[in-house]
C-alpha cells in the first residue's frame, strides 16, 4: 500500500462551489462563518474527497465565501489567494480520496460530530447539527452497506433512524422548564440559489435565539413564530 500525501492548491471559488455536497445533512451558521472569515481569515482548508465527487468537509465554508465575494470583492479576507482573473481562490486539501462514497460520507458525519465529543455531549446534542431526515437517510443508506461509524454505535444509528420514522424527540423545554408551542406551516417558491444563501445569511443571527436549526423551511416558520409572539398574537 502506498503512502498517500494530501496536496494544497488555491482553486477559483467558481470551480470551488460546483463541489458542494447536495447531499450533506449538516446545518451551517451562514453568518456566523462569514463573520469568522472576514475576523480570522480563511484558515481551514476544505478537503475535495473525490470518490464523492464533492467537499468532505467545508462546504458551509464555501458558502460562506461565496457570499462574502457576492458581496464586494474586497476587501479580499487572509489567506484567500487570486486567480488569474482577478477572481478569489480558496486553498483546497486533494488527496484524501476515500475507498468508497459510503467511507466518505461516514467520515464527513464522524468528523462533524467529532466537534462536540469529548465533553459530555449526547446524542441529541450532536443531532442539533442536522438536518435529521436528511441524516436518517444516509445512516439508513450506509447502515445497509455495512458501513460503521466512529461517533454513532449500532444502537444510536438505530436511534436516529427511528426518531426520524417518528418525527423527531418531542418538543424542546425552555429554560425554566416550560414546555415550547411548535407548528408549521408550508412555503413554496423558486429562487436563484444565492438569493436563498445570502437570505439565510442575513436572517440567520436574528433567528438564533429561536431555533438552533438553520434551514430556510424553519426560517420562514420561526420569523412568524417571533412576530405572533411580539404581537401577543
Amino acid at each position: 500500500m502506498t503512502n498517500q500525501q494530501l496536496r494544497l492548491e488555491y482553486v477559483p471559488l467558481s470551480t470551488a462551489v460546483d463541489w458542494d455536497w447536495v447531499e450533506n445533512p449538516k446545518q451551517h451558521d451562514i453568518g456566523g462563518l462569514c463573520e469568522s472569515i472576514r475576523r480570522y481569515g480563511f484558515r481551514d482548508p476544505v478537503e475535495l474527497d473525490s470518490t464523492l465527487g464533492a467537499f468532505a468537509q467545508g462546504n458551509g465554508r464555501v458558502k460562506a465565501l461565496a457570499h462574502l465575494y457576492r458581496q464586494s470583492p474586497e476587501p479580499r479576507p487572509k489567506y484567500i489567494g487570486l486567480a488569474p482573473d482577478g477572481e478569489w481562490a480558496i486553498p483546497v486539501l486533494f488527496g484524501a480520496d476515500s475507498e468508497s462514497a459510503a467511507v466518505a460520507k461516514a467520515y464527513a458525519i464522524d468528523a462533524n460530530n467529532l466537534t462536540l465529543t469529548g465533553g459530555d455531549a449526547e446524542l441529541h446534542d450532536l443531532l442539533q447539527m442536522y438536518d435529521r431526515e436528511q441524516l436518517a437517510d444516509i445512516v439508513a443508506c450506509l447502515g445497509t452497506l455495512g458501513q460503521d461509524f466512529v461517533t454513532l454505535d449500532e444502537q444510536a444509528m438505530s436511534a436516529v433512524c427511528q426518531q426520524e420514522r417518528e418525527g423527531g424527540q418531542g418538543l424542546p423545554e425552555t429554560a425554566d422548564g416550560a414546555d415550547l408551542v411548535r407548528w408549521s406551516f408550508v412555503v413554496e417558491f423558486e429562487a436563484p440559489r444565492e438569493e436563498l444563501e445570502e437570505m439565510e445569511a442575513l436572517l440567520g443571527p436574528y433567528l438564533k435565539p429561536y431555533s438552533k436549526r438553520k434551514i430556510l423551511p424553519d426560517i420562514f416558520k420561526e420569523m412568524v413564530l417571533a412576530y405572533c409572539d411580539r404581537e401577543g398574537r
